[in-house]
């Protein structure tokens, strides 16, 4: 089996592992990590000036660890990368891209042309209504943030494979240590975490959740804040699983990553969820050589799943190379026919005569089933028009999903200044009224909820100063005026994650100028 290195590139640190690409007892030969030079990342973005200073990081350390292998597989963490989780007929895999290219714009807000589309099998039904059909993970990427790591590939001297995305191969590491009951594993790093759950080797439920644990030269941000932010997060996603599988516990926590070095996370989710809380020890199924650091599984984790199996992002050039040697392949065969064609008719008319009648027979049988060829897929259509619907209707059913969404942002985003004096809401829409110390601040305010991704539109519908029983406005000592404002938000929502009513699967920014 060809090694392969699959590296992870982060913002705090570059995990690089050696081992056996897609095997069905992979072995892990070297994990080495490095620092990853500041600035070089942005929530999973190479910049570009930066660049050169990464590549020389990653070539020493190649060098220092006598690692000569060449083809490279990334595995990308990033909260700029879309997901959605899918129900699709019983239909075979290359029919299985077909609907999905053909229905992706129904997937997500994107411009298509902008991303880069890959699916993952999850599961096949096989009780109820849903016998046969599958269940996919579909994902979205955009074309930049693929392109700075093929860059980067080549610039270091690397013959790129394939690019992942850390959902999978976080759950590629992890699938095997779910059993009959529902695991969660979450891979903290410096500005993300991943949420995960899982049962029995199926993919259940996603999050990606930002909260900026680590350190952030342009915002320095507390890391004890950020830390309750990420509890909290953790604790509405098993709440919202909770809510919609009552017969599944969760029965364990596995923590990854960079934050599982700090005690205090991993003491705090004990603390809160009242659930066994423990570090990834190892990745099974998975064997370390003696140069290998077994011990750090729950840092390598994620390169290491990608190395079990990659949804493929850049799978175009493995592509390429397989239809080049399947042309050759045909063109063998069609000479080979030839020759045994010309042999045959120099030996006998006889059997070339029979072979004629036989292709006619054929291609008369062919035409007389021509009828039932198109009502076959006309039935296949039906039956995708019926699961749209069926999609639909499961979407209805979540009418909180919204507030939910909302709520969650609004924790993590509202500014501690800013007093919430009213709050009315439904299924679609909530009206705030709010109070600060100035319009400057009410501004900002609004240009952030404005930027809220769990908000698809944001008007202001009041905006007064506070005023005395004179009529004349209220002034703190400094000047300034008490201001009071209402907006009126609708909510939005991109993705579902349940699986029985097909939620999306994890949750992030559509659009590339949306704020980090």
């Amino acid at each position: 089996m060809a090694k392969m290195l699959s590296i992870e590139i982060g913002c705090s640190a570059t995990r690089i592992v050696e081992m056996d690409y897609q095997a069905k007892k992979p072995k892990v030969y070297k994990c080495v990590e490095v620092p990853t030079p500041e600035g070089a990342v942005r929530d999973g973005y190479l910049e570009p000036a930066k660049r050169e200073q990464l590549r020389e990081a990653v070539r020493s350390a190649l060098k220092a660890n006598k690692i000569r292998t060449k083809r490279v597989l990334f595995t990308i963490f990033s909260g700029k990368i879309i997901s959605r989780e899918i129900v699709l007929p019983g239909v075979k895999e290359h029919q299985i891209n077909a609907i999905i290219e053909s229905n992706v714009t129904e997937y997500f807000p994107i411009e298509l042309s902008d991303y880069k589309i890959s699916h993952m099998h999850i599961s096949t039904f096989r009780e109820g209504e849903n016998v046969g059909k599958h269940k996919v993970l579909v994902i979205a990427a955009e074309k930049s943030l693929l392109e700075g790591y093929e860059k980067f590939a080549e610039e270091a001297g690397l013959n790129i494979a394939d690019i992942d995305y850390a959902g999978n191969s976080v759950y590629q590491a992890t699938k095997q240590n779910a059993g009959a009951e529902a695991i969660m594993a979450i891979k903290v790093e410096a500005e993300n975490a991943l949420v995960t759950i899982m049962k029995q080797g199926i993919l259940l439920m996603q999050r990606t959740v930002n909260y900026n644990i680590g350190h952030q030269p342009d915002e320095p941000v507390d890391p004890e804040e950020a830390l309750r932010v990420l509890v909290g997060t953790v604790m509405r996603v098993m709440d919202f699983y909770i809510s919609n599988n009552e017969e599944s516990r969760i029965e364990q926590i596995y923590l990854m990553g960079e934050g599982s070095k700090e005690s205090r996370v991993l003491d705090m989710l004990t603390e809160q969820t009242q659930l066994p809380c423990r570090v990834l020890e190892n990745v099974r199924g998975v064997t370390f050589g003696k140069k290998a650091d077994d011990a750090a599984a729950n840092l390598y984790a994620s390169a290491i799943g990608a190395g079990i199996k990659s949804v493929g992002f850049d799978a175009e050039k493995e592509k390429e190379r397989h239809e080049t040697n399947y042309v050759s392949a045909s063109i063998l065969i069609i000479v080979f026919f030839i020759v045994a064609a010309a042999a045959l008719l120099s030996m006998s008319l006889i059997p070339y005569n029979t072979a004629v009648l036989e292709q006619k027979e054929l291609q008369k049988r062919q035409q007389q089933l021509e009828p039932a060829r198109i009502v076959h897929d006309q039935y296949l259509g039906m039956k995708l028009l019926l699961d749209k619907v069926r999609y639909g209707h499961a979407l209805t059913e979540h009418s909180n999903d919204g507030v939910l969404e909302f709520l969650g942002e609004l924790e993590e985003k509202l500014p501690s200044d800013v007093e919430v004096t009213e709050f009315s809401s439904d299924d679609e829409q909530c009206v705030i009224t709010m109070r600060v110390a100035d319009k400057e601040t009410a501004a900002g305010v609004i240009k952030m909820f404005r930027e809220f991704e769990s908000l698809s539109s944001v008007t202001v519908d009041s905006i007064t100063e506070e005023k005395n029983e004179d009529g004349g406005s209220i002034l703190e000592e400094d000047g300034s005026a008490t201001i009071y404002f209402s907006i009126n938000c609708v909510y939005t929502i991109i993705e579902h994650t349940d699986p029985a009513t097909a939620v999306p699967a994890a949750s992030s920014a559509a659009e590339a100028e949306s704020a980090e």
